[in-house]
């Protein structure tokens, strides 16, 4: 199965890295990815191939990199559609990534690829979520919206959207904690907050 990791970049600074690093990626490898684009209203949407070492069957493994570029006036309205909170995000196995953390996420990808080891595309994609455990981003946060919620409403897509910027809320709020820029009493005090305000009734994080 060929596996794939998605960039959402708008024009801000976090997003000019991301593309900055991939446009270096691609004149690293050079002659191993392929590359095609397709525009949009407001976004271009650029896919590439990267060859990489011959799979069991003999044939070339392929790692596919899709990045959505957004303009600044269609930002907003993108976001509920690629279910994000915030641009830069980056999407790989299930699992989404924002900010700084995507810069890292691509950085890591050029780190892998570009050392040429001879990965196949499952072992790339285990090492960049290696690389997003370490950061410590790997939180699971199942969140169940209360009726009425004054925020996620009886929306299903709004609710997804709460489910994500209290993830990413979350994340920023355990990073603060883990660098000892608050304590574990502002830190549970904030959390709670956060909770009351998009009507969250139950969460587990592993």
């Amino acid at each position: 199965m060929e596996k794939y990791i998605t960039f959402f970049l708008a024009e801000d600074d976090l997003s000019y890295s991301i593309a900055a690093i991939l446009d270096g990626l691609i004149e690293e490898l050079k002659g191993e990815v392929k590359l095609k684009s397709q525009r949009y209203l407001g976004s271009v949407l650029t896919e590439l191939k990267i060859a990489l070492r011959q799979n069991y069957t003999g044939r070339r493994d392929t790692l596919k990199v899709i990045v959505y570029s957004v303009s600044e006036l269609y930002k907003e309205r993108y976001k509920p559609i690629f279910n994000i909170p915030i641009f830069p995000a980056v999407s790989l196995g299930g699992y989404d990534y924002f900010g700084e953390e995507a810069v890292e996420m691509a950085s890591e990808l050029y780190s892998v690829l570009s050392s040429k080891d001879g990965l196949s595309s499952e072992q790339v994609v285990n090492r960049l979520l290696g690389r997003a455990r370490r950061m410590k981003s790997f939180n699971k946060v199942e969140i169940d919206c209360l009726k009425g919620s004054r925020v996620c409403g009886g929306s299903t897509a709004v609710a997804s959207l709460c489910k994500r910027v209290f993830k990413e809320l979350m994340r920023k709020l355990d990073r603060l904690r883990l660098e000892k820029k608050i304590d574990d009493t502002k830190y549970e005090k904030l959390r709670q907050i956060y909770g009351e305000l998009f009507g969250v009734k139950s969460l587990e994080i592993s």
